[in-house]
């Protein structure tokens, strides 16, 4: 049998065999028919081997597509992914911040889950600041309403004791104004206007405003007499306020002073909050654990 035949014969049995009809019809049309026997054996030998060399060929072809197919999706994943926030990623891998030892010594004799009473607070706040020099003695204290917002709350005291804290308080006066809007700059800690001047001070809003310094009403900064405002902020007034969260922060005094004269000072900031608002007191020194404090 010619070798084109053989190709042929192989061929239409090949296509007899998937569709499970019977060879001997296919090798009839042929010059000669195949015998039975070892010939035929081998002619479907090669039928069978020649339809596994195709199917092989077709699942390497497949394999590579489905690859390409693969690698273009891995790619355009890769181009639209947005790039990495370094800081969104600090902030969920959430690493608690590693103290220094002398810290975690003067935090020892410190109950963490106790509120203390204000006399016994102050002495372990005293005993467990760290700091070479006269650190001051800080009040925290949150303030939230009924839903759960934060309370805004804002004003000046006078507190029986100087807390040794320097603040420097500012007048406007219409240069002074001219000089805030040209640099953008306020360094005082404190403005104090008059009514007359409101309408001039509301162009210092953007820039007083941010920085919690806009003067107010509420606050005691607008007044008809400024100057002695500024004297009694000489003789240890102070101003108190929230921040956003609701937090109020105080010094009340240093380190150094006496437990009576810093607890006098704390009674006085107490005494002008709203009581019932408050969630949560805390003290610490300028370096050194905070130590809850009982509000009833």
């Amino acid at each position: 049998m010619a070798k084109d035949k053989l190709e042929e014969l192989i061929e239409e049995s090949e296509e007899a065999l998937e569709k499970g009809e019977d060879l001997s019809s296919i090798e009839a049309e042929h010059h000669h028919k195949v015998k039975e026997g070892p010939k035929k054996e081998k002619l479907e030998e090669k039928i069978k081997e020649k339809k596994f060399e195709k199917e092989e060929k077709k699942d390497k072809q497949d394999n590579r597509d489905n690859q390409e197919i693969e690698e273009k999706k891995k790619k355009e994943t890769k181009e639209e992914k947005p790039p990495l926030d370094t800081h969104a990623k600090k902030i969920k891998a959430g690493k608690a911040k590693i103290r220094s030892k002398k810290y975690q010594e003067a935090k020892a004799p410190i109950d963490a889950a106790k509120k203390y009473e204000i006399e016994e607070a102050i002495g372990l706040v005293k005993k467990t600041s760290y700091t070479s020099f006269d650190g001051n003695i800080e009040v925290h204290i949150r303030i939230l309403g009924k839903s759960g917002k934060p309370e805004q709350v804002r004003g000046l005291l006078q507190y029986p004791h100087a807390t040794g804290e320097k603040i420097k308080a500012v007048i406007l006066t219409d240069k002074i104004i001219e000089e805030i809007l040209k640099t953008g700059k306020a360094t005082a800690d404190i403005y104090l206007t008059t009514p007359a001047l409101m309408s001039k001070v509301a162009k210092l809003a953007k820039i007083l405003g941010p920085k919690g310094k806009m003067p107010n009403p509420k606050a005691g900064t607008i007044t008809a007499d400024p100057e002695k405002t500024m004297k009694n902020m000489s003789a240890g007034q102070v101003e108190y306020k929230t921040d956003d969260t609701g937090n109020i922060h105080q010094v009340i005094g240093k380190v150094s002073g006496k437990i009576e004269d810093l607890e006098e000072n704390y009674k006085r900031l107490i005494s002008v909050l709203p009581i019932d608002k408050i969630v949560s007191i805390s003290l610490c020194a300028t370096m050194g654990p905070a130590v809850k404090v009982s509000n009833k």
